[in-house]
């Protein structure tokens, strides 16, 4: 049975519109927000907004003033950061399902929520004070990981290797001061270093996993555990998720890991998406956490193809308070299944985008999309983080060999051309 109602999407781009067809093949109505008035959702949508996603303020004021023919039954985003803040503020206005906007803003702050999970006993990182940049002895060895501290999509994240580094990085901020209108006849210090805006850590070696799950109440559903690959330099682009999670004996631990995050910061009815890395003696250190959909195209293409589990029209009843179907055991998925998201990665630094080939499949292989993400001619920088990345492909396969194998036969089939600068 279909419910009669509004669904309020927060954003209409690309990336949202999984969430509003879901909420259109449930019967919902969809009022969608948008700064872009052609943005693709509003195609798809009864009503639109053309507003900035993050004026929270006046998009609360524009549905609760104008009456409505029918109800607003519930609010959601796909988008990320100060998205999911009006959302959640919304939620609250409109006495809607949704975390608060007191969880929201905890999660928004990396130095704030490895605090929370710290004392619950979930490792993070340590942080490393920005005087040790100036310290002979050092407490921490290199290399240091950097960070901004409300920062997303790999953004701003540095490697500093030696002092060099840290002293050019404080020369750096030192510079920026001086543009702003603010000079200084000191010499760069790490008291003068704002570090309310940067996040400095040791640097966790190891295997990297990323966790989507859902929250209803407060109770914590796992939807997918997926190994996830990197860039070999920083800003560390994401270069694959991929199935089956080969460490399936860390699968419970996880899980009681997220479980513990999701009560002690209090989250309600909403998505949420966070980063391990396994750390060379086999534990799990908590890197990023956030209420969020999070993972490109795990959610839409490869955890509904790899488990058959619709996730955005459960996300959606969840959030209207209807009855969902919870996530089925990543236990029980066969084994002998494989399936990844590949993207092409670009050299290092700045390089222009000359060509690339199309995917060449093998007849055990299934492929689920296939899209260039950048023209021909395109320049490309990686310290943007992962928006300079020119194609991705998703993939499944049945194949015999080992899932290790068939990963590095399907990076080795990605081919594109670039000219380095």
């Amino acid at each position: 049975m279909k419910t009669k109602g509004y669904f309020l999407s927060v954003g209409a781009g690309r990336n949202q519109l999984p969430l509003i067809r879901a909420c259109r093949d449930l019967g919902l109505e969809v009022i969608s927000v948008d700064r872009d008035d052609r943005a693709p959702g509003f195609a798809l949508s009864n009503l639109k907004i053309i507003e900035s996603a993050y004026e929270y303020r006046k998009i609360h004021k524009l549905v609760s003033e104008n009456p409505l023919p029918i109800p607003i039954l519930g609010v959601g985003t796909r988008s990320y950061g100060k998205a999911t803040y009006t959302t959640a503020y919304l939620a609250e206005k409109l006495k809607l399902r949704y975390a608060s906007t007191e969880s929201v803003s905890l999660f928004s702050d990396k130095r704030v929520l490895k605090s929370v999970a710290r004392e619950k006993g979930i490792r993070v990182p340590n942080e490393i004070p920005f005087s040790e940049g100036k310290a002979k002895e050092k407490s921490f060895p290199f290399p240091w990981i950097l960070k901004p501290s409300q920062g997303s999509g790999k953004q701003g994240i540095q490697l500093l290797h030696s002092d060099s580094d840290v002293e050019r990085f404080l020369s750096t901020l030192s510079t920026a001061k001086k543009k702003k209108g603010k000079p200084s006849s000191k010499a760069p210090s790490p008291k003068s270093v704002p570090e309310e805006k940067w996040v400095l850590e040791e640097f966790i070696l190891g295997t990297e996993c990323t966790v989507l799950g859902l929250v209803s109440d407060t109770d914590f559903h796992l939807v997918s555990l997926t190994l996830k690959e990197t860039s070999d330099f920083p800003p560390f682009l994401e270069a694959a998720h991929r199935l089956p999670f080969p460490k399936k004996e860390l699968t419970g631990e996880i899980l009681m890991l997220c479980r513990s995050l999701v009560k002690a910061t209090g989250l309600k009815n909403c998505p949420f998406v966070a980063e391990f890395k396994i750390d060379p003696s086999g534990e799990p250190v908590l890197i990023e956490a956030a209420p969020e959909v999070g993972g490109e195209y795990l959610a839409d293409v490869l955890i509904p193809e790899y488990s058959g589990y619709d996730y955005f029209t459960n996300l959606v009843k969840l959030l209207i308070g209807n009855p969902f179907d919870p996530p089925p055991s990543l236990l029980k998925i066969d084994s002998k299944r494989k399936a990844q998201i590949r993207f092409e990665i670009p050299p290092r630094g700045v390089s222009v985008l000359k060509r690339f080939s199309s995917f060449s499949k093998t007849s055990s292989e299934k492929i689920l999309f296939e899209k260039g993400l950048h023209e021909v001619g395109s320049k490309l920088d990686t310290s943007s983080g992962n928006e300079v990345r020119p194609m991705v492909i998703g993939i499944e396969s049945r194949t015999s060999s080992s899932e290790e194998a068939w990963s590095e036969s399907v990076k080795s089939r990605i081919k594109a051309e670039y000219d380095v600068r």
